[in-house]
């Protein structure tokens, strides 16, 4: 079952050395972050979803930048910020800033195809369908405000650590107890929802607790959907977290988890509220 799902991912707020979060670099130019993204995504839900971690698809300026790019990016062929937007030819990148470098193929940006995808084998770029499905990387301020928060539970007579973190990495999410729980927009499977959690540094969500339950169900309720979180039921009927966490708390719907499921073994919230249901 393909479902319409919101990604509870699950991101460690651990800076890098550099000031970008985990599985980012930063730019040539030292003021941004990017963030390669594993997910093949058309390009107006790309940017989407690089706006739903508080950037933009990126923008390139220099053919520095670009050099960057092409060494640190293991991607195949991937979105970059320009669109095409009028009948004049020219493009404009998602950020708003001024398109004034370009590395493109013969021909140019000039034709009937509005978006820039970067060919990976020859490193250019060149226009494309906008719904053709590509990976993409995403764009983010670099931060200068730090805060440092405490990475355990501790009594209050000993000092907090002191790994240096930051605050939420994206604009629609919300932080607590070390992680942040991201909800993105989109259609696969519980392994593929997985699978790109881990290559964007994260997980699908483990919920511990009630509170964590209601932040979740905070979100997720405006919108009525169906979305996968990390549990995974084995034939005893025993739930494990994906990220190899402890099951300390669980919330099942009635009847559930069901006495014969077969091949139904894979956590999803229900609408509106924040309850488990077995799904393929």
């Amino acid at each position: 079952m393909v479902l319409l799902i919101l990604l509870s991912l699950l991101l460690s707020l651990a800076v890098a050395d550099q000031g970008c979060p985990p599985g980012a670099f930063i730019s040539f130019s030292g003021d941004k972050c990017y963030q390669p993204v594993f997910l093949p995504t058309d390009f107006h839900s790309a940017e989407k979803l690089c706006v739903e971690f508080g950037g933009h698809l990126a923008s390139v300026h220099s053919k520095w930048e670009n050099a960057g790019l092409m060494v640190s990016v293991q991607l195949d062929n991937y979105w970059l910020g320009g669109q095409h937007v009028n009948s004049n030819g020219s493009w404009t990148w998602t950020d708003g800033s001024a398109f004034n470098y370009n590395n493109w193929a013969s021909g140019g940006g000039v034709t009937g195809k509005d978006c820039l995808l970067v060919d990976r084998v020859t490193t250019l770029w060149q226009p494309s369908d906008c719904q053709r499905k590509a990976t993409f990387i995403c764009e983010t301020k670099l931060s200068s405000t730090t805060t440092t928060l405490p990475t355990t539970t501790v009594p209050t007579t000993t000092p907090p650590s002191t790994t240096t973190m930051i605050g939420p990495p994206c604009t629609n999410c919300t932080c607590t107890g070390g992680h942040c729980y991201v909800f993105v927009e989109c259609y696969l499977t519980w392994d593929d929802a997985l699978s790109n959690c881990k290559r964007m540094k994260g997980n699908l969500a483990s919920v511990h607790n009630a509170h964590v339950e209601a932040i979740i169900e905070q979100h997720a309720s405006k919108l009525g959907r169906w979305y996968w979180i990390g549990g995974q039921c084995d034939e005893n009927k025993h739930i494990n977290w994906s990220d190899g966490t402890s099951v300390d708390y669980t919330h099942w719907a009635t009847e559930e988890p069901y006495e014969n499921y077969g091949d139904y073994r894979c956590v999803r919230t229900l609408r509106r509220r924040l309850t488990l249901t077995i799904a393929i």
